[in-house]
């Protein structure tokens, strides 16, 4: 496979200027969505501390250390709206790498330009992926920035300012998630690294839930490769559909395993270590899973972008 860079470069060039507005829409998009998440997140914390600073029964303001009240300096909540918000917009820019093909005009164009098929796949992939996941780390870090500003002006900075991009990296893994989610409005002492099942448990769910996430993502990049038009909402119900019937072969398969006694006496005999480690076993295999199928997934793209043709009864 003949990759030249001089010929890369052009390529790019010429797509950053024929679809200069399709990319900064996209990009638009994210930044204002991360704002507006921000934005939303910080009047209702600030609604929550105003409402309880006020005593409705005797019509007066009661005088609350903002510090001893967390509410508005606690973002792990929309932390968890800004992850979700920003893996969408992923999905969305994984979904839209093959636009450029999405009518008979644009297919002509881009299969006649002078640069072979892996030069142009990988401007697309790179752009999408990589770009985007770039976009979705700018807008982030201006939601921030903006959080911070709200929070000096309305409360000072006497008490710290709550990072938006800080929550997220705290609760972006298992243990994370659960010590400052889960746990944080429940009596809990210990070290969790006193038990080291405990903490391989939690590395190994953490990365399966990165493999997995990963692995979706590249589900809607090979949602584009073979559908150009409607693909996002067709890959969206084709995971919902899929989605729905492993739910229904899980619970089932569960019902039936119940009912043989030899499993129930190993499930009876199992100690917590050993359930720990099965846990860390089926993690991580899982998690090595959803790494191979998206490299599959991005082979199957670059298999079905070579084969593209001008007139398709499929892609029309």
């Amino acid at each position: 496979m003949n990759f030249n860079k001089e010929r890369f470069a052009n390529f790019a060039k010429y797509d950053l200027t024929i679809n200069k507005a399709f990319y900064r829409n996209m990009a638009l998009i994210t930044i204002a969505g991360a704002i507006g998440i921000a934005l939303i997140a910080f009047m209702a914390r600030y609604s929550i501390y105003t409402n309880m600073q006020y005593d409705s029964m005797s019509d007066i303001y009661r005088d609350i250390d903002p510090y001893s009240f967390e509410g508005y300096n606690w973002v792990y909540f929309t932390a968890l709206y800004e992850i979700g918000f920003l893996f969408i917009i992923m999905q969305i820019f994984a979904g839209c790498w093959a636009h450029n093909l999405r009518n008979k005009q644009g297919r002509i164009i881009e299969l006649t330009l002078p640069a072979t098929n892996l030069e142009k796949f990988t401007w697309h992939a790179l752009l999408m992926i990589v770009g985007g996941f770039i976009a979705c780390v700018v807008s982030l870090l201006i939601a921030d920035g903006l959080n911070a500003l709200l929070t000096l002006i309305t409360y000072g900075a006497e008490d710290g300012i709550a990072s938006l991009s800080a929550a997220i990296g705290d609760i972006c893994t298992v243990r994370g998630f659960i010590e400052n989610v889960i746990l944080r409005s429940t009596p809990f002492s210990g070290n969790l690294d006193d038990n080291p099942p405990v903490v391989r448990a939690y590395q190994a769910m953490t990365f399966m839930i990165i493999c997995g996430s990963i692995c979706q993502v590249f589900v809607y990049f090979l949602g584009n490769a073979l559908k150009y038009k409607y693909n996002i909402i067709l890959t969206y119900i084709c995971l919902q559909v899929i989605s729905t019937v492993l739910s229904i072969l899980f619970f089932i398969g569960t019902a039936t395993l119940s009912n043989i006694p030899t499993l129930m006496e190993l499930t009876d005999d199992t100690t917590e270590t050993d359930a720990l480690n099965g846990m860390t076993l089926l993690s991580s295999t899982l998690g090595g899973i959803f790494l191979i199928l998206a490299i599959v997934f991005i082979w199957w793209s670059y298999n079905r972008y070579t084969k593209a043709q001008i007139t398709s009864s499929f892609n029309k």
